[in-house]
């Protein structure tokens, strides 16, 4: 995919940019370079609409990034702490203070058929190139996580690759789809994804295993300003 996308200032003077039917509404930039990238993209299993805009400050982004959490299916691949009972964090608090702004002003932005991606480079021990990806949005009170990859190797022969592929245009997209589950600290915070489809009749993602729902008021004091009105959409 081209990278010539409209940034969020372009987005706002411009209004509605679609391209060609096959290929839907394009991706606004929010962050780009060559290691990260936060987009707005269209949710088309948004149905009557997620709870956006929405206001968030960088702080309450990088709690809950820093309480997503990841556990290895097999026992041969892992992440290589998983005598720890809930697993590891799926983000280090590096990648938690840089994609927490970024993804903020994406929240403040999206209209309620968008959701905020992001795509993230790094480096296993042995320095080979890892991906972690997904996406989030608002619905009803309740902050959605979709974890396509965690520290994911582009290459990860299992099951069904066996070739490295470029997803940053797909960063909801898994590599390697039975590598992990995803969960949550603190666990009471966390609404079960039975319990979520109920309340707010979302389709769920391909694979529920990487799919976080949290109760933003269960998880902070105070609660979150409802959407503002008037805001840019598609």
């Amino acid at each position: 995919m081209s990278h010539r996308v409209p940034t969020i200032a372009g987005w706002i003077l411009a209004g509605h940019l679609f391209v060609g039917c096959a290929a839907g509404p394009v991706p606004i930039v929010v962050h780009e370079t060559p290691q990260e990238s936060v987009w707005l993209m269209v949710d088309p299993h948004a149905g009557n609409g997620h709870s956006h805009p929405a206001s968030f400050t960088p702080e309450q982004l990088a709690v809950i990034l820093s309480g997503l959490r990841v556990q290895g299916r097999d026992l041969i691949g892992g992440f290589g702490l998983l005598a720890e009972r809930d697993g590891v964090p799926a983000f280090s608090s590096r990648e938690s203070a840089m994609l927490a702004p970024h993804l903020a002003a994406a929240l403040k932005h999206a209209s309620p058929k968008d959701i905020a991606t992001f795509y993230v480079i790094g480096h296993d021990q042995g320095q080979s190139k890892t991906v972690t990806s997904g996406g989030i949005f608002i619905r009803n009170g309740r902050l959605y996580v979709l974890l396509a990859n965690a520290r994911t190797a582009p290459g990860a022969v299992q099951y069904e690759n066996t070739y490295e592929i470029d997803t940053r245009d797909q960063p909801l997209l898994p590599i390697a789809r039975f590598k992990f589950t995803a969960g949550f600290s603190p666990n009471d915070a966390r609404v079960s994804n039975d319990q979520a489809r109920s309340l707010d009749g979302y389709d769920s993602y391909l694979d529920e295993a990487k799919q976080v729902v949290v109760d933003l008021n269960r998880l902070f004091t105070q609660p979150l300003p409802l959407p503002a009105a008037g805001q840019p959409g598609r």
